[in-house]
């Protein structure tokens, strides 16, 4: 248990293996090497990106580990399984909003909460309608936990 919440933590993770030489990984977000010409938006999907492989090995890890307890593998199971439904979620409203106009968005998914990045100077109150709809009907977020940003 104690492992998977520090991996869920963004922490520190200890894997050690009697087969092999104790192994000692730290994860942490990469760092963006500035750019004055990037992008933002397209930094913060490829971030995104990375931290999602990682947290998916750490908890690939764990899951196939010798020395893992079935309660905690049981758990990273679950974790893993939340992390794809989430991926999932947020590729598929990408994906509508793109249909929709908004070439340049990011969303991010997790157990309650929602949050909708639009590239736009601003958002009437029927574009944040129709968007807030769309995430309503592929999760399972409540309305007044989903963050509709513009961005420019």
């Amino acid at each position: 248990m104690c492992i998977l919440a520090a991996l869920l933590s963004g922490a520190l993770v200890w894997l050690v293996r009697p087969e092999k030489p104790a192994a000692t990984a730290t994860f942490a977000a990469p760092e963006p090497t500035p750019d004055p010409q990037s992008d933002p938006l397209e930094e913060f999907l490829l971030e995104r990106e990375q931290l999602r492989g990682m947290h998916s090995a750490q908890l690939n890890d764990i899951i196939y580990g010798e020395n893992t307890d079935e309660e905690t593998r049981a758990l990273a199971q679950r974790t893993l399984l939340s992390l794809l439904s989430w991926a999932e979620q947020e590729t598929t409203i990408e994906g509508i909003l793109r249909a929709r106009g908004y070439a340049d968005c990011a969303v991010t998914v997790h157990e309650d909460t929602a949050n909708v990045l639009v590239r736009a100077e601003a958002l009437t109150r029927e574009e944040s309608a129709v968007i807030l709809e769309l995430v309503l009907r592929e999760t399972d977020v409540e309305s007044g936990n989903v963050k509709i940003i513009p961005i420019n």
